[in-house]
């Protein structure tokens, strides 16, 4: 049977369609609605947001979180602009690997990172307790100060990477023409090349507060007497969970997306309007300065690598330790921890990639046909489906699993109490990664190729799979890949969503740190950065597909 091309991405749009206002907006419209209906009367009140602006608690966690991300967003942009300024314009030793290994901060797991800062800075940390025993005083890990360390480390690489490649696209002729004319470096810095990277800078900060602003991982373990927004809504849901009573969650939720959403907002329109367009694009060529300031650079370009990067080794190492509850020998070799989970939890690891390979197939399916829609069948009705589809990177995982409970616990459509929920869950909120990838190769792949092979006679449907569909390998394996990696590390929903036998990894890893059982965790954490890391650097070093491209 023939398939008409106009007749299908009509109803597969439909069908996208659907899909997102189901399971995206009518969670968080659900949301909306009983963060305005009393529990107690069932009526429409503004009672929620009373409560928040008066209770001190509801406050605090607003102004905790808006000042955590400002100052997360500074010390990022400050961090991965030097970093790209550094690696930009000069050479040095092992340049490259300064290049990659930066961005694999983006897929590690918030849970084992802060499990690893327990373990060197934590109150009983290996660290702390060294420094501790030479007489210094020194801060824990825990509080204000942990969680802002914590968070620059692991996001300063998205402005290391927006900076990078808005730097690489500076024509050279601009900045040589204003040093003939008489500019100092600086000043040709501040008035040619900073203006040009200035929106990419923006950009970047912006993600970076949304990202402050909504994580779920870091706060939960070490913000202690540090209430935020996304904590505190988790747990309110968590006290009203049984009732009828899912006011304060909701309205906690709403303002949570309110502030996230507002921020994504201002983000696209800088990136769709501000961006300078070059003409001849002759980058820079980098300066070659003598050994001792390469080796300056390597250094502090390999600190900031060390410490965000450290949480690998830390994980590796601590979960080959003898412990003995909360107590860790360092020194003495022991698999222990490595058969008490394959021996009495290893359904958790079952889990974790069952539903990362499920979510992971289905995304990748959704995402090669939606990223087609949005490129090729450009519209009004594909602009709105585009930010429909990247809405859920604003979304907070706690407020997305919160949403869905709230609308599919009861009802025409029950999905809670199993995997289903989890797995819809990653789906929404993992596809905007894998569209992302799709579209940016499909961009490059001509129209032109397309329509000849339509004028030879192959029908439209069947050259999508057999013409375009190839062409977008490396687009589609890299979305596949980005989805699977930071599924196998979702958290914040999933703490949210998860019952019964359905725990997964990080879920395991959160409760065997909160009960004091650190080498258990790590040995869980180790085999989850395994199952992270590997894939990423064989697609990356052998089939030589760059995964980060379009994150």
């Amino acid at each position: 049977m023939k398939l008409n091309r106009i007749n299908f991405w009509n109803l597969f749009t439909l069908f996208a369609f659907a899909i997102l206002i189901l399971f995206v907006l009518y969670p968080l419209l659900s949301l909306f609605k009983f963060s305005f209906v009393s529990p107690t009367t069932g009526k429409l009140t503004l009672e929620g947001y009373y409560i928040f602006l008066k209770d001190s608690l509801y406050r605090s966690s607003m102004i905790n979180s808006l000042l955590i991300s400002a100052v997360v967003t500074v010390g990022s942009i400050v961090i991965g602009m030097t970093m790209a300024f550094l690696v930009a314009r000069y050479e040095f030793p092992f340049k490259s690997l300064v290049k990659i290994l930066p961005l694999l901060t983006f897929v590690l797991p918030t849970v084992i990172v802060a499990n690893s800062w327990i373990l060197l800075m934590g109150r009983s940390g290996v660290l702390y307790q060294y420094i501790s025993d030479l007489g210094i005083k020194i801060p824990t890990i825990y509080g204000w100060g942990g969680i802002i360390f914590i968070l620059i480390l692991q996001n300063y690489a998205y402005v290391f990477l927006m900076v990078s490649s808005a730097m690489g696209s500076i024509d050279a002729s601009l900045e040589e023409a204003a040093k003939n004319l008489g500019s100092s470096p600086l000043r040709t810095y501040l008035t040619i090349t900073f203006p040009v990277i200035a929106p990419s800078i923006l950009a970047s900060g912006l993600v970076v507060f949304t990202l402050a602003m909504e994580n779920f991982g870091i706060p939960i373990f070490l913000g202690e007497d540090v209430p935020v927004l996304s904590v505190v809504a988790y747990k309110e849901f968590m006290r009203e969970m049984g009732g009828d009573n899912q006011q304060m969650a909701s309205t906690l939720s709403i303002i949570l997306l309110m502030l996230t959403t507002i921020v994504l907002i201002i983000q696209k329109r800088i990136v769709e309007k501000k961006i300078y367009h070059m003409t001849s694009r002759r980058a820079p060529q980098p300066k070659t300065l003598r050994p001792l300031y390469q080796f300056i650079i390597l250094g502090i370009c390999l600190t900031i690598i060390v410490l965000s990067l450290s949480p690998v080794l830390i994980t590796y190492f601590a979960s080959f330790v003898k412990t003995r509850g909360p107590v860790m020998y360092f020194g003495e070799f022991s698999l222990q921890s490595y058969r008490t989970i394959l021996n009495m939890a290893p359904r958790a690891i079952y889990n974790s990639f069952f539903l990362a390979s499920l979510a992971t197939l289905i995304g990748f399916i959704f995402a090669t046909l939606v990223s087609y829609v949005l490129v090729r069948k450009k519209s009004k009705v594909s602009y709105v489906l585009d930010i429909l589809a990247t809405f859920p990177l604003a979304v907070a995982g706690t407020v997305m699993g919160i949403g869905l409970i709230s609308s599919f616990n009861k009802g025409w459509l029950v999905l809670t109490g199993g995997w289903g929920i989890m797995m819809l869950a990653y789906f929404i909120r993992k596809v905007p990664f894998s569209i992302r990838a799709c579209s940016s190769v499909l961009y490059s792949i001509k129209f032109s190729i397309e329509e000849a092979s339509i004028s030879l006679g192959v029908p439209p449907f069947k050259t999508f799979f057999k013409i375009i569909m190839p062409l977008m390998a490396s687009g589609m394996i890299a979305g596949a890949l980005l989805m699977w990696v930071t599924t196998l590390s979702e958290f914040s929903a999933t703490i949210v969503l998860y019952s019964g036998e359905w725990s997964t990894m990080p879920i395991k890893i959160f409760h065997q740190v909160d009960s004091g059982d650190l080498g258990t965790a790590s040995a869980y954490g180790s085999i989850l950065i395994t199952a992270i890391l590997l894939p990423l650097l064989i697609v990356m070093k052998v089939f030589k597909i760059d995964v980060f491209s379009s994150k």
